[in-house]
């Protein structure tokens, strides 16, 4: 199975916005800081601080208009390409069911470790493992066919249960596009993709 752009692009996309917001609200942080440092008079300690935070600051807003940038085209291309030779709509349907199918594979069992002073809750680490691949879904909606791409696991152990769920999976991605057909889960390599085509 091939990648399409959708599929590239949108880990890489949400990665560019939670990075762009990061670097946003340090870079309004620092322009907040900014000007108490003048309070200070000319002592060297807080010019010497606030030369540093003046370069972070233009640092930061660079970064982040690079990184807005580039955002927006990736963003504009794959709508291009939805108006161009599919359907706009498509593109938000596809955006709205890849989250929710990330949050029905989200496995939230934790486990009570137990320490010579206190008890600590943990993450199990095979479930670690597992949501880290689920985070990686992508559900693509075309007007001709629907291709889910889902990462496989590193873990063994992590995979069983990804195995497990194949059947109740299909279920819920058939449930939740009712207009398309689709075949038995392919692997490929480290990729597990259920194609749907249109009734």
């Amino acid at each position: 199975m091939k990648k399409t752009y959708f599929i590239k692009s949108f880990n890489i996309n949400l990665g560019l916005l939670i990075f762009w917001l990061f670097t946003s609200f340090m870079s309004f942080v620092l322009r907040l800081l900014l000007p108490s440092f003048s309070n200070f008079g000319a002592i060297s300690l807080f010019l010497t601080i606030q030369e540093i935070f003046e370069k972070v600051h233009t640092f930061g807003v660079i970064l982040s208009c690079v990184l807005l940038l580039l955002l927006v085209l990736s963003i504009v291309w794959e709508i291009v390409l939805r108006i161009i030779s599919d359907s706009l709509l498509n593109y938000f349907k596809s955006i709205v069911k890849t989250f929710s199918l990330r949050r029905f594979l989200t496995q939230s069992e934790r486990i009570e470790k137990k320490s010579d002073s206190q008890a600590q809750d943990s993450v199990n680490p095979v479930l670690k493992d597992f949501n880290k691949a689920a985070q990686k879904a992508v559900v693509d909606i075309r007007d001709n066919q629907t291709i889910v791409f889902i990462k496989i696991p590193h873990s063994q152990q992590a995979q069983k249960i990804l195995k497990e769920l194949e059947s109740q999976l299909k279920e819920e991605i058939s449930s939740r596009n009712r207009d398309y057909y689709f075949s038995s889960p392919n692997r490929v390599k480290n990729q597990l993709w259920f194609t749907g085509t249109k009734r």
